[in-house]
């Protein structure tokens, strides 16, 4: 619509003449200012009551510098010429600026801010809760916090727009914010049908700038959007009025589960953990959420403690963390996050596959295990004082038993009157003598230590097969001649690759044309905003990503449909172009993969001597305890044995 292109206003600097239409909206459109390129100028479609009209008045009063430096704020109101009816107003023109929404999905974020990473991302949060507490501080509430209402620069700089329908009071009138997006609304206002006579707080603002700071840190993910395991449908509308934070400490307990791939809560600090657990829960409701300069003060302290992924040159991360959480994305599903900047074999110096190999040949083998009869010593072991002493004694028992034994029997026969005297008596020395349950029980534990020296002796025998062997060598020596092996084939492979896209050119240049609608701009039956939410908290962003396979919560046959239908009509609109042969795009692509897999190779085989000597001396090492362990266990083993035999 450009029905005001060319027409005069009058203005408090003087009459304008409007210039081309930029952009335009279901309330109004956005002009250029005729030899002004400064500001811009926004036109009502439709005549605006008195009450707009004074509530342009005051934004136009509470402008300041501080404001306008981040704010499209209106500066001056446009009337018709005649000066009776206002229809618009001039405000800052924000330029070399995107829409946020366009930073946060990783899609849109490698074609319009091909260079930013999760620093980025970190950076410009930091700077939308700075937005967020400036406005506070001047009093303003936004009310109405989205997506389409925040503009970021390549240097991560942030503005705001539509501050028309900020919710401001002036001489204790407030002019409230009549509308909301249901994705960034608060729980507590989850169920108003509109906006109208809601007076908003900054505790409200504070719900929609957790949401967008999330969105940001965590891939587009919206928060409240993921699956329910309970019984019947949980749209996200009814997930945010129950307060169920997906990615909480609760979410188990509220039947909640992330998107497949997501990353956890953990990859940010506990003290920004704890800021979206306080912003998200019932606690937060009612306790207060947290303020923006809180938010301010946090994800400063993380941007100075962010590590570079030793793998992907693209990825950054909280540095506590022990591993990547971006790889670990990327692999879990296909989505890749950040625009890859492939890291150099070694440190930029080229790779030499034959000196390399020289290196890991030159390691020599440990050899195999000794016998471990060959380490254990034959000497004769005596046995102990211990058992020396029990087995004399127990001979000496034993003959004055045979002796007692004799003299009974002699007494017997030679006074046979007194034979029952003489077998008593004998029995009777014979129970003096004996120590029969004595010399039992300390044979009996001779034979207990044989037994637990033996058993420890072949513990250790077999410990020994196991690690003092050669086979961990050997087995990493066999690795690394396969990733010898990998590499040299790495140019038959990029061959392949090559030819699997000469093969699939067609379908490739289909999804790159789908890939150009995306969902969050269309207009789809059914597919409203907070729908559109949970597509993307599913990595359906485009037509591109719907299919017939696709499983998203909520979305039955009906809403399945309606994507397959605008799908195909969007299909329906592409012509295979023969002359175009294989995207310049998808050749990139292939050579950072190979790039990135020769590099891969190159860092592990470059590595690889160093880890086989690395191998060879833990297991010299290994051998020279073992051995020590297992002679002294032999040793103990036969003098236990020793015992034994002398006491049995």
């Amino acid at each position: 619509m450009n029905e005001f292109c060319g027409s005069l206003f009058r203005a408090k600097s003087g009459f304008l003449k409007l210039g081309a239409e930029l952009a335009c909206g279901g309330e109004g459109a956005i002009y250029e200012v005729a030899n002004r390129s400064d500001v811009v100028a926004k036109l009502y479609l439709k005549a605006i009551d008195r009450e707009k009209q004074e509530k342009l008045a005051a934004l136009i009063s509470l402008g300041n510098e501080n404001l306008r430096a981040f704010a499209a704020w209106p500066t001056e109101g446009l009337w018709e010429t005649s000066g009776k009816n206002l229809r618009g107003f001039i405000m800052p023109r924000i330029v070399d600026h995107k829409d946020i929404h366009n930073l946060y999905n990783p899609r849109s974020r490698k074609v319009e801010f091909p260079k930013a990473d999760w620093r980025f991302l970190l950076h410009a949060s930091t700077n939308v809760a700075r937005v967020f507490a400036n406005i506070h501080d001047s009093g303003v509430v936004l009310g109405d916090v989205n997506e389409r209402g925040f503009m970021v620069s390549s240097d991560a700089k942030v503005r705001v727009i539509d501050c028309d329908s900020f919710q401001i009071s002036v001489d204790n009138h407030n002019f409230l914010c009549a509308v909301g997006v249901p994705t960034f609304t608060p729980p507590e206002l989850q169920n108003q049908k509109n906006f109208r006579s809601i007076i908003r707080t900054v505790n409200h603002d504070n719900f929609g700038l957790a949401v967008l700071i999330f969105h940001l840190l965590f891939m587009g993910k919206h928060p409240f959007a993921g699956r329910f395991l309970g019984q019947g449908e949980m749209s996200l509308e009814k997930s945010i009025a129950e307060f169920r934070f997906v990615y909480g400490k609760e979410s188990k307990f509220q039947q909640m589960e992330p998107p497949p791939g997501a990353p956890p809560l953990a990859i940010v600090p506990l003290s920004i953990a704890t800021l979206f657990e306080k912003a998200f829960s019932r606690s937060g409701f009612n306790q207060g959420r947290p303020m923006a300069k809180e938010w301010v003060e946090a994800l400063k302290t993380l941007e100075s403690h962010i590590k570079k992924c030793n793998v992907n040159a693209s990825h950054y991360y909280f540095s506590i963390l022990t591993e990547c959480p971006w790889c670990k994305m990327e692999a879990t599903t296909g989505v890749i996050l950040f625009n890859v900047y492939v890291l150099s074999g070694n440190s930029g110096v080229e790779f030499n596959m034959d000196l390399v190999w020289n290196q890991i040949k030159s390691i020599p083998s440990p050899g195999m295990a000794p016998n471990i009869t060959s380490i254990c010593s034959s000497d004769s072991i005596k046995p102990s004082e211990e058992a020396i002493s029990i087995n004399h004694t127990k001979l000496v028992q034993t003959t004055l038993r045979r002796v007692i034994l004799t003299l009974t029997v002699i007494l017997c026969f030679a006074i046979p009157l007194l034979t029952i005297l003489w077998i008593i008596n004998g029995i009777v020395l014979i129970g003096i003598v004996g120590g029969d349950r004595m010399k039992r029980g300390e044979i009996q534990e001779f034979f207990r230590k044989h037994k637990d020296a033996e058993a420890r002796f072949l513990s250790l025998e077999k410990y020994w097969d196991r690690e003092a062997g050669d086979w961990k060598f050997l087995e990493k020596m066999r690795e690394l001649d396969n990733l010898r092996d990998q590499w040299k084939d790495i140019p038959a492979v990029r061959q392949r690759h090559l030819q699997r896209l000469k093969d699939e050119c067609e379908r490739l240049q289909l999804d790159r044309f789908l890939d150009r609608y995306t969902i969050a701009n269309a207009s789809i039956p059914g597919i409203g905003a907070s729908r559109k939410a949970v597509l993307e908290s599913y990595n359906i962003e485009s037509a591109k990503d719907i299919k017939y396979s696709m499983l998203v919560p909520g979305f039955g046959p009906v809403l399945k449909g309606e994507l397959l239908a605008w799908r195909s009509s969007i299909e329906q609109q592409f012509r295979f172009d023969t002359s175009c042969g294989v995207d310049s795009q998808d050749i990139a692509n292939l050579d950072r993969k190979i790039s990135e897999q020769r590099r891969k190779l190159e860092q592990s085989l470059s590595s690889g001597a160093s880890t086989l000597l690395q191998i060879k001396n833990q297991i010299l090492a290994q051998r020279k305890v073992l051995e020590e362990q297992i002679t002294k266990s032999y040793r103990a083993m036969l003098q236990a044995k020793a015992d034994m035999d002398i006491v049995r």
